[in-house]
């Protein structure tokens, strides 16, 4: 890891004879350095020479991070990111599943994209997988992949962890798990996993353990629906609203691809273990090391590794990760296997992806109940869509609500806001009205005139 810092000092090279006659061709010149950690090169050569003299290669992975307001260059093994806590997941686009892990391996079959993939094995930069319905296996990049929003993902324990014959920590070790072992929880107890590693089942302490709950911005409740998420705390999660849920309850997650977790922090400064990043900028490269004589074994930049650029959101998006920040005042998605949906924050935004989100104008910065009926019917303030919130149309008139207050409590609601909206079955709808004095309830079929007033 390496702070960043901005360096403004005239500098000076004085370049040896030797080192001129190594640069002979200016066009294809590559600088080479003594080690892949110094700061400056130690001189130039061609292409094909340092190609010539080569003697192996090494994939380096790096991110530029932030951490309490200060940036950081962290290397690959010194952060864990969602996607290498994933158990299942799919390809972006089409592309090759690779025999080895490098780049210049021959393909085992081209995989389309979408494909399901199990995780086997992961490294900084690749990730070995095997096909959700065959035995085929390969290797592919990381980047290659894309996280899938019904897996629960596997833990990876970030320090050396006794496995336990009771959930205790005095209870007897059976073995030791080295770091790193990514493990399937058998079950979730408070405070400890439930595991079999090797052919030894017993209980590992879960602070020791990174998820994908502790990526997500999003879980997955079968009766509270998706929450937003702000941290995990041992066996639960605490969501944006305050609420406590136990991991074993949740059922799929919306992760955040630009959060790191470091794992292995630098002794001296920065970051400590298991603090959470926020990644600017990755970036990965091929280094070449080549004998060249006069200067012994020299380090020079191979080739780079594409790896996605973090986009800044237009000003009418927003990541999932910005939104979480802000207060939510009503959040609702289609369904457990979908995370199309709303979110009524500083303005009322529509996502498709469950990762970025588009406002919808209509709405300007106001904060409106919304809503997704299992029907298909979106819902915002008195609003509803049926084409998944591309245009709105009133599906409230209020001197019908006013008339349905007035007789069944026989007083003229001097005001009325709209706070909630419930979705219920067969195609109907129960609104909370504010009316200043009381919070009334209605129900009507959905496109119906008439409402119900619900008194309970």
């Amino acid at each position: 890891m390496r702070s960043v810092l901005s360096l403004s000092l005239p500098l000076l090279f004085i370049v040896p004879s030797s080192w001129a006659a190594l640069a002979t061709d200016a066009g294809s010149a590559v600088s080479f350095y003594r080690n892949k950690n110094s700061l400056f090169p130690s001189g130039q050569v061609s292409r094909t020479n340092l190609e010539n003299k080569l003697v192996r290669s090494e994939t380096e992975v790096a991110y530029r991070s932030t951490w309490d307001k200060k940036e950081y260059v962290m290397q690959g093994d010194q952060i864990l990111r969602d996607i290498q806590v994933a158990r299942f997941a799919e390809t972006k686009t089409a592309t090759p599943l690779l025999s080895l892990n490098r780049s210049d391996a021959s393909a085992v079959k081209n995989l389309p994209a979408k494909a399901s993939l199990e995780i086997l094995v992961v490294e900084d930069f690749w990730v070995r997988v095997k096909e959700k319905d065959s035995k085929v296996e390969g290797w592919l990049p990381l980047q290659a992949l894309q996280n899938r929003h019904d897996d629960l993902g596997v833990y990876t324990n970030i320090i050396d962890t006794y496995l336990r014959k009771d959930p205790n920590v005095a209870s007897r070790a059976l073995t030791t798990i080295p770091r790193l072992r990514r493990v399937i929880p058998l079950e979730i107890t408070k405070s400890f996993l439930k595991l079999q590693y090797g052919n030894q089942i017993g209980y590992a302490d879960i602070t020791h353990f990174v998820s994908r709950a502790d990526f997500a911005s999003l879980a997955y409740h079968p009766k509270k629906s998706w929450m937003a998420v702000l941290y995990r705390n041992n066996d639960v999660i605490i969501t944006q609203k305050g609420e406590t849920v136990p991991l074993k309850e949740v059922l799929g997650f919306v992760t955040n691809s630009h959060r790191g977790i470091v794992i292995r922090p630098d002794s001296s400064y920065g970051p400590p273990l298991r603090a959470r990043m926020e990644i600017l900028k990755p970036e990965a490269h091929i280094w070449g090391i080549s004998q060249i004589d006069g200067h012994g074994e020299v380090w020079w930049k191979k080739k780079n590794l594409l790896i996605e650029e973090i986009e800044a959101p237009s000003k009418s998006t927003v990541s999932t990760d910005s939104l979480m920040k802000r207060e939510i005042y009503s959040i609702a998605f289609e369904n457990k296997n979908s995370v199309r949906g709303l979110v009524s924050s500083e303005g009322v935004y529509r996502t498709e992806d469950g990762l970025t989100w588009t406002q919808i104008s209509l709405f300007g910065k106001q904060n409106y109940p919304v809503s997704i009926h299992p029907n298909g019917t979106w819902f915002v303030g008195s609003y509803k869509s049926t084409n998944q919130g591309k245009s709105f149309e009133p599906f409230i008139r209020w001197d019908n609500i006013a008339q349905a207050i007035e007789s069944a409590y026989h007083s003229n609601p001097k005001i009325m806001r709209l706070t909630q909206i419930e979705a219920l079955p067969n195609s109907r709808i129960l609104i909370h009205v504010d009316t200043g004095a009381k919070q009334v309830k209605l129900r009507s079929l959905i496109g119906d005139l008439h409402w119900d007033v619900i008194k309970n």
